[in-house]
């Protein structure tokens, strides 16, 4: 995927642009434009982003306090989790500025219903675009955080050479009461490093973006919609592209079980575009050898039985 917009915006913004305004219904639901929605949402998750990577910057380069860098970073990094959940609802009431409330029942009142009440059946297509992204990390982490007092917890491996590697671990509480990595998640004994993390979510918002356009120009196409003109104005970069060039430039700092499993490689072109590639198996991420220490953030309550620090 390759993103040619000056700000590094996704292409589904310009789009959104061009709805012309007797197909939308944005104001009968008391929303924004539905440009204005989804510019807002990224802002929201720029500036989470751009949190999360000054935690992590401090952390690779072994200064400052490391114990309140480990609280600070779950923290924001819990902060970006709702923020991308967020996000997809987000997109989700961009879909609803295409649907007219008037003239659904009165009965209808989430997202879901109402798109479903109104046949979208669009909303399908936005859903198959991310549903594995959903269903294997985002879901299962934000229902722990929500709804089983799951807590996230900072993991640093530090490596000869003054090697720094950061992440965290959803930490669930075992039958037999001990606090260890999400056996869902983690297969109770590993960690998702911030290296893989971070380019693995800026990959999944962009990833939405296409899916919500593919989305949008099917209800286009079968509404005969006619979309206004292309704007002549350039968008002006902001805090989105520094993060996304930020991210750009993230080491390679993963976990050991991370080298051989899927990764996205972030970068920019030399003509300026920003690219987004999936490998199977990334060939060039490595694992320092020799000895390595392992921390990790626990909180005890005087109550649970024992922690479990991963890879231990």
């Amino acid at each position: 995927m390759d993103i040619a917009d000056p700000a590094y915006y996704p292409e589904v913004l310009q789009l959104l642009k061009r709805l012309p305004p007797s197909s939308l219904f944005h104001t009968k639901h008391s929303f924004r434009h539905p440009a204005a929605i989804y510019l807002l949402s990224l802002i929201q998750l720029a500036g989470d982003l751009n949190r999360l990577l000054k935690n992590y910057a401090t952390i690779r380069s072994g200064q400052g306090k490391i114990d309140l860098v480990h609280e600070q970073i779950a923290q924001n990094q819990r902060i970006l989790i709702y923020s991308i959940r967020e996000h997809l609802d987000d997109c989700q009431m961009v879909l609803m500025c295409l649907v007219d409330p008037e003239a659904l029942s009165p009965k209808s009142k989430s997202p879901d219903d109402i798109l479903r009440a109104a046949g979208f059946t669009e909303q399908k297509i936005f859903w198959d675009g991310v549903h594995n992204y959903v269903d294997r990390y985002l879901g299962p982490l934000v229902n722990k955080l929500k709804h089983s007092q799951g807590r996230l917890r900072t993991v640093i491996f530090e490596c000869p050479g003054g090697d720094f590697r950061s992440g965290f671990y959803l930490e669930e509480i075992s039958a037999a009461e001990i606090a260890q990595p999400s056996a869902i998640l983690h297969k109770g004994n590993s960690a998702f490093s911030y290296a893989k993390d971070i380019r693995s979510n800026l990959a999944l918002i962009f990833r939405a973006s296409q899916s919500l356009q593919t989305a949008i120009e099917a209800f286009v196409k079968r509404s005969r919609i006619t979309l206004l003109p292309v704007g002549s104005d350039p968008s002006k970069p902001g805090i989105w592209r520094e993060v996304c060039c930020q991210v750009a430039k993230l080491d390679a700092g993963v976990f050991p079980q991370e080298i051989k499993s899927r990764f996205f490689r972030i970068e920019i072109q030399q003509a300026g575009e920003l690219r987004i590639r999936e490998i199977d198996r990334d060939q060039t991420l490595l694992f320092p050898a020799g000895e390595i220490k392992i921390t990790a953030n626990q909180m005890p309550d005087g109550m649970t039985k024992g922690y479990k620090v991963p890879y231990s």
